[in-house]
């Protein structure tokens, strides 16, 4: 016996009743299960750290020891504008920033080395008082854990450098070849978005001490500028003081409060 199949057809309008039935219980089934979500604004975020401590590539950086004071060479607003140094701030950035900032005696030692070097281009024993204030530094350095590896504790000179020649002759011959330009090195203002003056050149001091800074730091990264025979204006015995002084520019630019980068050994 064959049994016979019989076919339901729904017409079109049937199957169109049936889907929005359908897509209405489920939209009811939604809205009985949970309540509405809401998403708060949360605004634009901030940015990512390492994108605004950025330094151009080329550029001198720098950043702020943690609750130091402000060394009276550095430019006061690219002090303000410093970041303070972290475990993973650049080792090229330049430090600055001496002592603590609740430490006077600190700053008492500051002051003496700033007295000394306003004396030291003075021809009539300038050159004796700087070198005075340097034997201060290495014998308090000793214990200082950013100038122990500064410090020079056996020296091979014969004689004692001359700094007032040296760096008096330098600082001339620097503004002559940079027309006037008292700034011996520019750092990045990461505030201001711009290379700015390392140092506050109202201060003559500064001006003096850094007269040499092109060539005599002992930095890849900010030692770029004219050679020491070119600022020497190619007098011999000028070039012969750059290589004495420069170990005890550095050591005396870290005591006031700029350490610059050394150098990495081959």
């Amino acid at each position: 016996m064959v049994k016979s199949k019989r076919m339901v057809r729904l017409s079109p309008g049937t199957v169109l009743a049936m889907g929005a039935l359908a897509t209405a219980s489920f939209v009811a089934a939604l809205g009985a299960g949970c309540g509405g979500t809401e998403f708060p604004n949360e605004g634009p975020g901030q940015p990512y750290d390492r994108a605004t401590a950025a330094v151009p590539i080329g550029m001198v950086g720098v950043c702020k020891r943690p609750f130091s004071r402000r060394p009276p060479l550095v430019n006061p607003t690219l002090w303000e504008h410093a970041k303070s140094c972290k475990s993973d701030t650049p080792k090229s950035f330049v430090r600055i920033g001496y002592g603590h900032e609740s430490n006077v005696e600190a700053q008492r030692k500051v002051e003496r080395m700033m007295e000394a070097l306003r004396d030291g281009p003075k021809t009539d024993g300038g050159n004796t008082t700087v070198l005075a204030m340097l034997r201060s530094i290495r014998t308090e350095g000793q214990n200082d854990r950013w100038l122990q590896d500064r410090i020079q504790r056996e020296s091979v000179r014969t004689s004692p450098c001359d700094f007032t020649y040296f760096l008096n002759t330098m600082e001339g011959q620097s503004q002559r070849l940079r027309n006037g330009d008292r700034c011996a090195v520019y750092a990045y203002d990461q505030v201001d978005k711009q290379e700015v003056c390392l140092f506050d050149t109202k201060v003559e001091e500064a001006v003096w001490l850094t007269s040499a800074w092109a060539c005599t730091t002992q930095s890849g990264v900010v030692g770029k500028g004219e050679s020491c025979h070119k600022l020497c204006a190619f007098d011999d015995y000028c070039t012969s003081q750059a290589s004495c002084a420069a170990p005890d520019l550095d050591l005396t630019l870290c005591a006031l409060g700029v350490c610059v980068p050394t150098m990495e050994p081959i």
